[in-house]
């Protein structure tokens, strides 16, 4: 299988293009990028082609499969594109910026019978599945979520400072208050209580919010984000009698032996987690069920996640 990458950005020169070249179906890899085409370094002996124009790689591309990472503004522009060319389409999160489009490209990928999967790749690390089988060990039930993402301001000229662009924290940060729910709790929210901490008074868009999202059986998640702060990235998992915390869950590195810490009537202990790299995982996965025809669950997560982004973006007064 051949991929085209939209989009140079710092997330597919870090994380992408390294676990896609550990892939043994990955046949070669387009790039386009229209403003680093010439800066775009590769490794010697990969079946590699460099475009700089999206509507002209696209066109020419012999690639079965696309990855997206644009600006989030642009995002529904280019799935589209792709998903009419008859390519199966992985996007950046957040896949869309309304919940418009996202119902709209879920439509035209089922009625295409293509993949298109939103890269949510925290949730594919297998420290994920290890916290719910000690919740299973000890016959306990997750009952509360608390979720802290939050890091120092970024340069001034990212473009989650420009609202044109599909930035502000809401959106660059809602994935992760959204799917923990789906993940551990298995459904959506009942109420989602929603309210930004700090607007830039330079770029007009949100730098912080907080959410409290209620889920049945009593069940809630809470959360802050922000790009405000000293960096601060974990998750803790609540319920009768324990107690878990992980560390660097959103942004585990690939090369980290991450460390899962279980609190359980007053007794602590640190599980280790072995070094595993998410978005190998997460492509892997997409690409062995695009071969197998079954890649639903994919389109089924996206438009979920992006129905609870909405939801919440209500409740802050957002849209």
């Amino acid at each position: 299988m051949r991929i085209l990458i939209i989009g140079y950005s710092n997330i597919v020169q870090k994380r992408v293009l390294p676990a896609l070249i550990q892939i043994p179906l990955i046949t070669g890899i387009d790039i386009v990028s229209q403003s680093l085409s010439s800066k775009i370094s590769l490794p010697e002996g990969f079946d590699f082609k460099i475009f700089d124009n999206y509507q002209t790689a696209i066109l020419e591309s012999k690639a079965e499969l696309v990855y997206i990472s644009t600006v989030n503004s642009e995002h529904a522009q280019w799935v589209e594109a792709a998903l009419k060319k008859g390519l199966h389409v992985i996007v950046d999160k957040p896949a869309f910026t309304n919940i418009e489009d996202a119902i709209r490209l879920v439509d035209l990928s089922k009625k295409s019978n293509l993949c298109l999967a939103e890269s949510t790749v925290y949730s594919y690390h297998p420290q994920l599945q290890k916290a719910k089988d000690v919740f299973l060990s000890v016959n306990s039930q997750l009952t509360h979520l608390t979720a802290i993402f939050s890091f120092p301001p970024l340069l001034p000229e990212n473009f989650r400072y420009k609202k044109e662009l599909g930035g502000g924290a809401l959106l660059d940060l809602g994935v992760y208050a959204v799917t923990p729910g789906r993940i551990f709790f298995g459904e959506e929210p009942e109420e989602i209580f929603c309210r930004i901490g700090t607007i830039s008074p330079e770029y007009g868009v949100e730098t912080s919010f907080s959410v409290l999202i209620t889920y049945s059986q009593g069940r809630k998640m809470i959360g802050h984000f922000s790009f405000t702060t000293q960096y601060c990235n974990r998750l803790n998992i609540l319920g009768p009698g324990i107690s878990i915390d992980i560390d660097r869950i959103f942004t585990t590195p690939a090369d980290l032996e991450n460390e899962i810490i279980v609190k359980q009537h007053n007794k602590t202990t640190i599980l280790k987690m072995p070094k595993h790299d998410a978005f190998l995982i997460f492509l892997q996965k997409v690409i062995d069920n695009i071969f197998a025809g079954n890649y639903g669950v994919f389109a089924q997560d996206l438009l979920i996640d992006a129905s609870v982004l909405h939801r919440m973006r209500l409740a802050c007064n957002k849209e």
